[in-house]
């Protein structure tokens, strides 16, 4: 994998590879998550459905089909305390092609174009694509709602940060999405184009300085000058002072326990290698604490499962519960927490995080698209780092950086969602 910079604010990535039949390009934009976190989510799904050359999903569709089945998709992704849009290209390899096409320069150039030369009016993008995009957004933002663990989850995120942009939620609102009009959102592209920070990733076995090439000249045709570009910059809280409990009631089958720790990071990747390998001791596998005695031994939840979030320091720890055993899942989860803090698990286990960890980051380059999400995860890293670089970090790691990560977490929020069913009753 190499990186370099191919414009102001601009930074191409790419990994050359002849393993695979497909090959992915994907730009990704990196925003603020601020109050616009609305208007670019909606951009973002309007951007990839027509461009100015085919500009209703029909003809869209058909070239792309001409292309061998090419498929652009959209992205929206919350990384840290930005939100990132993504258009990707998924294409057959150019290697494969019956005519000896180019297919990846023509799916290039018309993913470039839904970017940069979208299908739009003096007054902004057209009303009908417009209120489509939203009504298929907002379902998005009600499905969510609908499904109790990520409900849950967000949930707990807005309490814990409600005094951060972090609590913003990836898409925004559904209540901004409806007022949104065609005029806004066309205000917004023009702005993110010349101030917002992008990666491009490329992985596949075409020819890299010809992609390169032409992504830089859409991107060199905007002047884009580096004061204008945007620090986009996450804010990392290192402990919390107390704790706080919500609890709502719902008509659910199964209540949900979700609790929210500062993992006493300073940036991203502040003791990573430790932290992810205490976070992975701690729930991360069926090898875990919370697998092996919170859910097997102690039959106190349905899943119980814990997971970093490094962009902004966070660990969350999520669990299936009914309502009656809540408190004692609760209490059986922080003490858990309270042995890996004492350094009480075994070698073996250690071994097995290590194990599991690195098998992962082996497993990225087992499809292009998996290669591609690696990428995306590093759109915010200020040092590149390749899957073999965390492999080696990880199994460098000791059993006495692993307490002493542990005992940096200190516990922020827990949100419990309880089943009416008792009130019913």
């Amino acid at each position: 994998m190499e990186i370099k910079k191919i414009s102001e604010g601009v930074n191409f990535c790419f990994h050359r590879t002849n393993r695979f039949k497909t090959s992915v390009i994907s730009v990704n934009i990196i925003c603020p998550l601020d109050e616009k976190s609305s208007e670019r989510a909606l951009l973002c799904y309007l951007l990839a459905r027509t461009n100015k050359a085919y500009p209703d999903i029909t003809s869209m569709n058909r070239k792309l089909a001409s292309l061998y089945g090419a498929v652009i998709s959209p992205k929206v992704s919350k990384v840290g305390e930005s939100q990132v849009i993504t258009l990707s290209l998924v294409s057959v390899e150019d290697r494969f092609s019956l005519d000896g096409k180019a297919i990846s320069e023509d799916g290039l150039r018309i993913l470039m174009d839904c970017i940069f030369a979208p299908d739009i009016t003096p007054d902004g993008f057209k009303k009908e694509n417009t209120e489509r995009e939203k009504r298929l957004l907002m379902e998005k933002i009600e499905s969510e709602k609908d499904e109790k663990r990520i409900y849950a989850l967000n949930r707990m995120i807005e309490e814990m940060c409600c005094d951060e942009s972090y609590s913003i939620h990836k898409y925004g609102s559904k209540e901004r999405i409806a007022e949104l009009t065609g005029k806004e959102i066309f205000d917004e592209w023009k702005k993110l184009l010349t101030t917002c920070p992008v990666q491009i990733n490329a992985v596949g076995g075409f020819d890299m300085e010809k992609i390169e090439s032409i992504t830089a000249s859409y991107f060199n045709n905007l002047q884009r000058k580096k004061e204008d570009i945007i620090e986009v910059r996450t804010e990392f809280l290192t402990e919390s002072y107390d704790t706080k409990t919500v609890t709502e009631k719902q008509s659910v089958k199964q209540g949900k326990l979700v609790i929210g720790f500062r993992a006493g990071m300073t940036f991203d990747f502040d003791n990573y290698p430790a932290v992810r390998l205490m976070t992975a001791i701690f729930g991360g596998g069926t090898f875990s604490k919370l697998f092996m005695n919170v859910r097997e031994k102690m039959s106190l939840c349905y899943y119980c499962a814990a997971r970093l979030v490094a962009a902004k320091g966070l660990i969350t720890v999520e669990s299936g519960v009914e309502t009656e055993n809540a408190e004692k899942a609760l209490e059986a989860i922080r003490n858990e927490l309270d042995e890996v803090r004492k350094g009480n698990f075994t070698d073996e286990t250690l071994e097995n995080a290590k194990k599991s960890l690195i098998d992962s980051f082996n497993s990225v380059e087992d499809s292009v698209l998996g290669i591609e999400a690696f990428m995306h995860s590093q759109c915010l890293s200020g040092t590149f780092r390749t899957p073999e670089e965390y492999s080696e970090l990880l199994r460098n790691v000791s059993r006495e950086e692993i307490i002493v990560a542990a005992n940096m977490v200190t516990e922020d929020t827990v949100f419990i969602l309880e089943s009416e069913k008792e009130d019913e009753e």
